[in-house]
C-alpha cells in the first residue's frame, strides 16, 4: 500500500455555489485545474524528504492523481507515492513503483526467512541489511536473518504540519478559480448573443 495525501475541504460552500451557476464543463475544467494546482505544488516538497535509493524508483513514484465523480461535482486529488502500474513491458509506466513507500514510511521487522536461509543473487545482496552469517552458494549469497528498519515516519510528520497551509492555498485558489470560470462563461454568453445578431 501506498502512501496518500487526502483531505476534504469544508468552508468553501459559498465559492461551489457560485461555480454551480456555470455548466458541468466548465466546472470540471477550474474545480480540476484548481485542486492540480494545489497538490502539484507538493511534489518537490515530497521528493526532498523522500530517500534516494539504488533505483531511484520511490522518488520518481511521487506524483499527483485526479479524480473526478460522474457529476464532476468533486475532484479529488491524491498526492504521494504511485504503487505499480499493472501494464507489463514498453506500456508499464516507471514512474508508478512506489509500492515499497509503506515500508520506509512505517518500517519492517527483523525476518527469518520459512525455508531457514535466504538467498538472493550475489550481484544484489550489498542492497540487504543482513547479519554476518552469510553463506555464498553457487552464485548466491544466503543470510539467516534479514534485518529489519524502524520507518522514518517523515511522509506523516509532513502531512500533518501541512495540511492546514494546504488546504488555505486550496480555498484560496479555489476563489481564483471560480471567477476564471465565471468570467469563461460570461464570454461564451456574450458569444452566442452576438452570433445571434
Amino acid at each position: 500500500m501506498a502512501m496518500q495525501l487526502g483531505m476534504t475541504v469544508e468552508g468553501v460552500e459559498d465559492v461551489l455555489v457560485r461555480l454551480k451557476k456555470v455548466p458541468v464543463s466548465i466546472q470540471r475544467k477550474y474545480l480540476r485545474a484548481a485542486v492540480n494546482s494545489v497538490a502539484k505544488a507538493q511534489i518537490n516538497e515530497i521528493k526532498s524528504f523522500t530517500p534516494r535509493g539504488p533505483t531511484g524508483n520511490l522518488r520518481r513514484s511521487v506524483g499527483v492523481k485526479i479524480e473526478a465523480k460522474k457529476t464532476f461535482a468533486t475532484q479529488t486529488a491524491i498526492v504521494g507515492y504511485r504503487r505499480g502500474s499493472t501494464k507489463k513491458g514498453r506500456q508499464a509506466n516507471k514512474s508508478e513503483l512506489g509500492f515499497h513507500s509503506w515500508w520506509i514510511e512505517h518500517g519492517v521487522k527483523s525476518r527469518v526467512p520459512k525455508s531457514g536461509l535466504l538467498s538472493v543473487p550475489a550481484n544484489v545482496a550489498s542492497r540487504y541489511k543482513y547479519f554476518k552469517d552469510a553463506r555464498g552458494k553457487d552464485g548466491r549469497v544466503a543470510f539467516a536473518m534479514a534485518k529489519g528498519f524502524a520507518g522514518t515516519g517523515k511522509f506523516e510528520a509532513w502531512a500533518n504540519a501541512n495540511l492546514p497551509s494546504i488546504r488555505e492555498a486550496l480555498v484560496r485558489d479555489l476563489g481564483k478559480f471560480v471567477d476564471k470560470a465565471i468570467a469563461e462563461h460570461e464570454r461564451r454568453q456574450l458569444r452566442k448573443i452576438a452570433g445571434k445578431d
